[in-house]
């Protein structure tokens, strides 16, 4: 994995390059400030598979360096490890919605550098397979469903909303506001009903246009900048509201649905997909770890799901839905 290292202090990068390669990555070029990271990006051939960028720097700090990272082709998704002493939630809510992924503190750990850099490895990795299968994909619409080259629970990437970010990148969210305090947060999921029968017929690229759709209504209803959400797999999303109080979710669920029921979403061959989405009531999470934020996820994962086959032996087949417009 290719990193760039970027801190206005000469010594901290030096530092960088040292434990990085004492920790297995020992492909690592440095630099000093915004301005020089942008032109060591701009004359890079390949690019950079992940950052490290330190967000107290002059002239350009390291929030605003990551923005305009994620503003050059081919690094929307990039991995961005924030390095900071700053816990304070206005940092950690200008830098996640900057584009950054993850946060290691200051003084340096190696072993939480270690951790954070594995993660990103492991985002890059499924990120490029996600590309090659992508790009392999032969479709015939008219012929015989094509063999799956997805399975049900990747972590498919959606793009277009600024506060859709990655799963990984949720939990570590999630973790840094837990330092800075968890007041008024709540987590909830939302989960495509019968996700096996759109995946089984779909293919990646219907899928990731379905996830697209239920994202987008996700974003009317909430507005830009009113939460985070990432996708879990197996159509489900999960948000972070900045909401003070805890509500039941059918309204929103309501809402959400009467969205996505007021687009046309079919297939490539023009049939109706017509996904019903179900939304769990929300959690006031519990995060000072990592271990934790992910049993709320879950939490939050099951009663999305339940109340979704709660619905399905008590409810309408979407297509009725439809039909009855």
């Amino acid at each position: 994995m290719k990193i760039l290292a970027i801190d206005d202090d000469s010594f901290i990068v030096e530092l960088l390059t040292m434990i990085c390669n004492r920790i297995g990555f020992s492909d690592v070029q440095t630099g000093l400030s915004g301005e020089e990271a942008l032109r060591m990006i701009g004359e890079s051939e390949q690019g950079f598979d992940c950052f490290l960028l330190d967000i107290n720097m002059p002239q350009m700090d390291g929030i605003e360096l990551c923005a305009r990272i994620r503003a050059l082709p081919g690094h929307e998704k990039t991995p961005i490890i924030m390095l900071t002493a700053m816990t304070e939630r206005h940092y950690i809510d200008r830098a996640f919605k900057a584009g950054a992924t993850d946060y290691a503190t200051k003084p340096i750990d190696m072993i939480e550098l270690r951790a954070r850099l594995r993660m990103a490895e492991e985002v890059v990795t499924a990120r490029n397979l996600a590309a090659i299968a992508l790009a392999a994909e032969v479709e015939d619409t008219q012929g015989p469903p094509v063999e799956k080259n997805y399975a049900l629970d990747d972590l498919i990437e959606v793009g277009g909303f600024a506060d859709l970010i990655d799963y990984a990148a949720l939990a570590n969210y999630l973790l840094q506001l837990s330092r800075a305090g968890l007041v008024g947060s709540q987590v909830l999921a939302i989960s495509i009903d019968r996700i096996d029968e759109i995946y089984a017929r779909a293919s990646l690229r219907e899928f990731t246009h379905v996830l697209t759709e239920v994202a987008r209504a996700v974003n009317t209803s909430f507005g830009e900048g009113g939460y985070m959400m990432a996708y879990a797999g197996t159509g489900t999303f999960v948000l972070i509201s900045g909401k003070a109080t805890l509500e039941p979710s059918i309204g929103l669920e309501n809402e959400i649905q009467g969205l996505l029921d007021g687009r046309r979403i079919s297939f490539d061959n023009g049939e109706a997909i017509a996904p019903e989405i179900s939304i769990g009531n929300p959690i006031r999470p519990n995060a000072s770890k990592t271990q934790r934020i992910r049993r709320t996820f879950d939490r939050a994962i099951a009663r999305a799901q339940n109340r979704g086959q709660k619905k399905a032996s008590d409810g309408a087949h979407p297509a009725d839905r439809l039909a009855s417009r």
